[in-house]
């Protein structure tokens, strides 16, 4: 305790200070030499009891670790033309971002679009057809599709046009066949009228005939009278069956009048009915052509077939002729996630599963600032793998990341490419820390006393 006092030099000391140091002289008086040895010995005891029951208790993940690097998660994508053409237009150039279905490039699409616009045209034209065709067979108002454009309401005009022509003929026939009908009838009334009056005639002939005979046989009137009302009787039948016959001829009339009236109408529908199936098959025919020319000329407009960055522009001249097939831009896919290449050592391959948790450093980025991206094992090799070079085996394990980029501190994310070097760590089973520290006494004693 003098030391005490003499660290403190010189300063004044209070009583309370002068209390306390006696009291502590007292204490250290009072331990005795064995005492304070024990002390010291269960205070390490105690120590590395609890140490260990930390360690005994405290779980830390089995964690295998390889080198690697990032790779594209699909496949370089190379626009092409499936027909070819002429080159009209290029909208992207190398380092462009692009998003799916964004155009690209354009090809001349003057043939490709004639083409489409004439098959158009005379797929709406023969509807239109079939429209009116159709109104024809039924006998119902037409009912046309309606007009895209100029072009398709000049068609439809025109068989406007066509249906008031071909239902005006229709009228005119009908017409005419109907005044035959009613000309036979009228002939029948007529015949019908003259039968009625030869049959009187003949009554009344026959009546008189019969007045006369007996007086000519009794002398009273001369024969020559008998004979003239023999003729005006024979005469009477043959009216008679004059008429008859003229009724049978009328009513025929009749009948063939109001035949052909009927076959009007009959050959009016079939002709329609025939052109009509004529114009459903080739309106079939070029309708059925229409999606793949509609696609065609679409094609001409090459676009992202995803999201990425553009690698190359491997056309630049316009109106250069373009091959079927050409490679014309290549993309590389921007994707929500990254692909890692890791090599893992086969020592630790029994402890890798497709599935398990993993955490990637990218070694471009500082992982204490930046942290790691969370990922599972997607792939492993079936089969180890020898580099050529170094001789070095390994196991290649892929692991695809959640993320496919980067949060810096100040919010904006960085991008992580291909080719850059990963650190990556698979989050195995969990173990205790003493399981962890007493690893190498465990292998140890596996592998002890073999020859």
């Amino acid at each position: 305790m003098n030391s005490l006092a003499e660290h403190q030099g010189d300063q004044p000391i209070t009583i309370e200070e002068e209390e306390h140091e006696r009291h502590l002289e007292d204490f250290v008086d009072d331990i005795e030499p064995g005492k304070a040895s024990k002390f010291l010995f269960w205070g390490i005891v105690a120590f590395f009891v609890l140490i260990i029951g930390w360690a005994a208790w405290a779980e830390i993940d089995r964690t295998v670790r390889g080198m690697g690097r990032v790779i594209a998660s699909s496949e370089l994508q190379v626009v092409s033309s499936l027909e070819g053409g002429v080159l009209e237009e290029i909208l992207v150039r190398p380092g462009d971002e692009v998003i799916a279905g964004q155009p690209l490039l354009r090809l001349d699409p003057t043939e490709t679009g004639a083409s489409l616009g004439s098959t158009e045209a005379t797929a709406l034209a023969l509807d239109m057809k079939v429209a009116r065709l159709t109104a024809e067979v039924t006998g119902r108002s037409p009912r046309y599709p309606a007009p895209a454009n100029d072009e398709a309401a000049r068609q439809l005009e025109i068989e406007k046009a066509l249906y008031a022509s071909r239902q005006a003929n229709l009228s005119s026939a009908l017409s005419a066949g109907q005044a035959q009908l009613q000309r036979s009838r009228q002939s029948v009334a007529e015949a019908e009228a003259a039968i009625a009056s030869r049959q009187s005639t003949l009554t009344r002939t026959e009546s008189e005939l019969a007045a006369i005979r007996p007086l000519v046989e009794n002398g009273i009137e001369p024969r020559m009278s008998l004979t003239r009302a023999e003729s005006d009787a024979a005469s009477a039948r043959s009216d008679l069956a004059g008429a008859r016959a003229a009724l049978g001829r009328t009513q025929a009339q009749v009948a063939e009048a109001g035949a052909n009236l009927a076959r009007i109408r009959q050959d009016w529908r079939e002709q329609a009915a025939s052109e009509l199936a004529g114009a459903q098959a080739e309106y079939e025919a070029r309708a059925s052509t229409l999606p793949a020319l509609q696609e065609r000329f679409q094609r001409t407009t090459l676009r992202a077939p995803v999201g990425g960055k553009v690698s190359r522009v491997l056309v630049t001249t316009r109106g250069s002729a373009v091959n079927p097939g050409e490679p014309l831009v290549e993309l590389v896919a921007q994707e929500d996630s990254l692909l890692v290449e890791a090599r893992i050592s086969p020592q630790d391959i029994g402890n890798v599963r497709i599935g398990q948790k993993a955490k990637v450093g990218v070694t471009a980025y500082d992982q204490t600032v930046y942290g790691a991206l969370e990922g599972e094992v997607s792939t492993i090799s079936p089969d180890s793998i020898q580099d050529p070079q170094s001789g070095e085996i390994y196991y290649l394990v892929r692991v695809t990341t959640q993320q496919s980029a980067i949060e810096g501190p100040n919010g904006m994310e960085l991008a992580i490419g291909p080719g850059m070097v990963a650190d990556v760590s698979l989050l195995g089973d969990k173990r205790t820390v003493l399981q962890y520290i007493l690893t190498p006494i465990t292998r140890l004693s596996e592998t002890a006393f073999r020859e």
